[in-house]
């Protein structure tokens, strides 16, 4: 690719508040599921239980597949960055840094084994650094390509010719129930192992039937060609004016959820279903850049300085709140799956977040870099000074 004309030498801070906000709703995501060790605890209080299931409703609806894309994306973003900054230096510093995820992917897949997406995001970045050598023009066709979700189509085309075949069966289940056995009935270093390999394994074969890998190497895909382009900074240039865009994703979402309705029954029904929720998830998340640039274009900068800041502090924030689910929920810990209904947890990721909030600007005050993103970029140049 050749290199862009605009030239992005700090931090847009606008960026920073979507990957706060991409946290936030990332975060609560993790809560409300339990981080996946199971459970779904209720309130007896009727009033406190219909507070749990509007929780529940409002994080199908709003957070479910809908905030982890724009994550995505920014991490794309991200990967351009380091790349500009890194001209003239050694061409290998980009794939330093993915490699430089690994300790921290295995410190949060230990606490978090379903859903760590660290480990997800080195794998995937390793394939958008080398996609990413080719001429920038062809760079959108291979984002609406991957975005389109190619082998959910392709098992549709193989159900309507009337064969069995499944290429979007990996088994990820047999993984997970191994982790789930395991977290139950294991020991310590059992569960660590467990959690290391077959998590692992299991929630990569599972982003893949779902297509959260073809759908993450578009959104990183179009991250960098957002960046390199000088697209991304033209159009949080254009702050408000942007809303007149907001009519495709909701076009998009309406259209998605009517066809839902329609299709049951068809023999390609669960892979239609699963296009047309990755597709409503993007949208949401579109409309949620659109708004939150709007927003920001508004309202002086100093009110999203909280925002600002934690999502600067991304990486240390993300497996602090994993080990800290991990020491919540697990059954191994302090079983929290037992106990807290969904009103509950959300005071405690309410909490747990405003302490996060204090402490990144607490920390960033004293320090250029997060404790853990220190590490992170240190690994990337081999040494810590």
């Amino acid at each position: 690719m050749r290199r862009s004309e605009t030239n992005i030498a700090n931090r847009i801070d606008v960026i920073d508040v979507l990957r706060g906000f991409a946290l936030l709703g990332i975060f609560l995501r993790h809560f409300i599921s339990r981080f996946d060790y199971g459970g779904n605890k209720y309130s007896h209080n009727e009033f406190l239980y219909q507070i749990d299931k509007l929780i529940e409703a409002a994080d199908y609806h709003l957070l479910t597949d809908k905030t982890y894309p724009i994550f995505a994306l920014l991490f794309g973003f991200s990967m351009f960055l380091v790349n500009q900054s890194s001209i003239g230096q050694s061409s290998l510093r980009s794939y330093r840094r993915l490699l430089g995820l690994i300790p921290f992917a295995c410190l949060n897949a230990i606490f978090f084994p379903d859903g760590d997406i660290l480990g997800l995001y080195v794998i995937v970045g390793l394939l958008v650094l080398l996609l990413v050598k080719l001429p920038l023009k062809w760079v959108p066709y291979l984002v609406v390509f991957f975005l389109s979700q190619p082998l959910v189509w392709i098992q549709m085309i193989i159900h309507l010719a009337g064969s069995d075949a499944n290429i979007l069966n990996y088994h990820s289940s047999d993984f997970i129930r191994d982790v789930d056995n395991t977290i139950a009935r294991g020991n310590v270093p059992e569960i660590i192992w467990t959690n290391l390999t077959k998590g692992q394994i299991g929630n990569f074969l599972w982003a893949l039937e779902m297509g959260r890998i073809s759908q993450t190497i578009g959104l990183m895909l179009l991250g960098f060609y957002l960046g390199q382009s000088g697209r991304f900074l033209y159009f949080v240039q254009k702050g408000r004016k942007n809303l007149r865009y907001l009519v495709i994703p909701v076009i998009i979402i309406l259209g998605s959820w009517l066809l839902g309705k329609l299709n049951v029954g068809v023999p390609v029904s669960k892979e239609l279903i699963l296009v047309l929720s990755n597709w409503s998830g993007l949208s949401f998340a579109f409309i949620y850049i659109v708004v939150i640039i709007f927003i920001y274009d508004i309202i002086p900068a100093q009110y999203f300085s909280s925002l600002q800041f934690y999502g600067r502090m991304s990486l240390t924030n993300y497996v602090s709140q994993s080990v800290l689910g991990g020491i919540l929920f697990a059954p191994f810990a302090l079983n929290g799956v037992a106990y807290l209904s969904s009103s509950s947890i959300v005071l405690l990721f309410a909490v747990t977040t405003f302490a996060q909030m204090l402490f990144s600007r607490y920390w960033l005050h004293q320090n250029r870099y997060g404790p853990l993103e220190f590490y992170w970029r240190r690994m990337s140049f081999y040494t810590i000074k």
